[in-house]
């Protein structure tokens, strides 16, 4: 295992606790780490930048699963295309009871809804009926998304800006939405309430949950010299 120069890291239910408060000992872990941490997010960006600031990370980041990227506080590139998510919306809203979170005023390229309906079915409908979206939960909210973009086409983006190369960042999260950072990051570790499939695709799974599990994840990187 190679040294790793930077991290990127989901926020809810990995930085935060299932109410999505912000863990005390993941903001003291982050307190600690000299790399830079890039924040990943399925949120938007105006909510991913306030994180940013409060937690003292860069303003380098991935929003809305993807389709957002900041690199500074002056420049903001969108890759997905919100239209068809609307799209898809009004057809899959005619079949499923899909209910939007009221933070869709503040999205540029995917539609936030209620977990109140089984989003592996409408996924799968969505590619029956030829819908170029994905249906994805994040077991915080379902998104509907552009399928050309996640949270790994983001980071393969940010790390080309940052000049680091893809191997040496270590991804942290809870949820599948994380999956395609984690295949492209030279370490993966999971916080202990993450689902199977992204434990399966771990170096390393916390005992803790939450942010409690992101403390002790670093404490594992750093017992084993990884920064």
């Amino acid at each position: 295992m190679g040294v790793i120069r930077a991290l990127v890291v989901d926020i809810d239910g990995t930085l935060s606790d299932q109410n999505r408060v912000l863990c005390p000992s993941a903001l003291q872990a982050l307190r600690r780490l000299k790399v830079p941490v890039v924040l990943s997010t399925g949120n938007t960006h105006c909510f991913t930048r306030t994180v940013s600031v409060l937690l003292g990370t860069p303003r380098i980041f991935i929003a809305e699963n993807g389709g957002v990227l900041s690199y500074s506080e002056d420049e903001m590139e969108i890759l997905a295309d919100l239209k068809v998510c609307e799209d898809a919306f009004e057809k899959l809203a005619a079949e499923f009871p899909l209910q939007k979170y009221n933070s869709a005023r503040y999205r540029f390229t995917d539609i936030a809804l209620q977990r109140t309906f089984d989003a592996k079915a409408a996924d799968k409908r969505a590619q029956e009926l030829g819908l170029p979206v994905e249906v994805i939960d994040t077991t915080y909210a379902v998104h509907i998304k552009d399928k050309r973009i996640d949270k790994g086409t983001g980071l393969i983006r940010i790390a080309k800006r940052m000049n680091i190369d893809l191997g040496e960042f270590a991804a942290i999260g809870d949820s599948n939405s994380d999956l395609p950072m984690y295949r492209l990051a030279g370490f993966r570790a999971s916080v202990g309430n993450a689902g199977p499939e992204l434990k399966q695709d771990s170096d390393y799974v916390a005992k803790a949950e939450y942010g409690n599990g992101f403390a002790e994840i670093i404490n594992y990187m750093n017992e084993k010299g990884m920064f």
